[in-house]
This record gives C-alpha cells, sequence and structure tokens, in this order.
C-alpha cells in the first residue's frame, strides 16, 4: 500500500458519501470508521468521505486541514461561495 501516492500521480480520488459519516450511532458506522482506517492506508488523501457537518462531532473526532490539493481546494471554495459550510478533515481513528 503507497498510501495514494499512484493515485495523486493519476490525479484519481475516491469520494464516499453517507449520513453515517458523522452520525456516531449503529454499525454503519462502526463499519466506516474501520474501512476508513483500511482505506487511507491504500489511498492516503485521496481518499474521501463526505457527510453531513456536526460541530459537535467536529470538535471530538476530527482536526481540521486545508486542502493541499489543488482540485480539491478549488471545490470546497466553489460549495463555500454558494453557502454551504464545508472543511477539510482528517478524521481521527481510534483503532
Amino acid at each position: 500500500m503507497d498510501h495514494g501516492e499512484q493515485a495523486r500521480r493519476e490525479g484519481r480520488f475516491v469520494f464516499e458519501c453517507s449520513w453515517e459519516v458523522a452520525n456516531k450511532v449503529g454499525g454503519i458506522y462502526t463499519v466506516l470508521r474501520t474501512k476508513a482506517s483500511v482505506t487511507t492506508e491504500e489511498l492516503g488523501d485521496q481518499y474521501c468521505m463526505l457527510g453531513p457537518y456536526k460541530e459537535e462531532r467536529v470538535k471530538l473526532e476530527v482536526e481540521i486541514l486545508q486542502p493541499d490539493s489543488s482540485p480539491l481546494k478549488y471545490a470546497l471554495d466553489q460549495l463555500r461561495d454558494l453557502g454551504f459550510k464545508v472543511s477539510r478533515f482528517y478524521l481521527i481513528l481510534v483503532v
């Protein structure tokens, strides 16, 4: 596993959209957390999970980062211009 080096060179991203990404209830959340750990080993920063912004979860479970990828930064800026509250986060994975 190369932590996303090949995907980065090829300009590939993987986006996973789910309400459960930010909803710490039930089995699907547990599966997503486990999958995130394995998938980031393979894809690094090229793996993106999308879900609702929940302020109370952000304070406890993520580290806010600035996008280092031009395409991702551009996309987030466009969404902000449309009025969406978006950020790039590093999900703190506790195994």
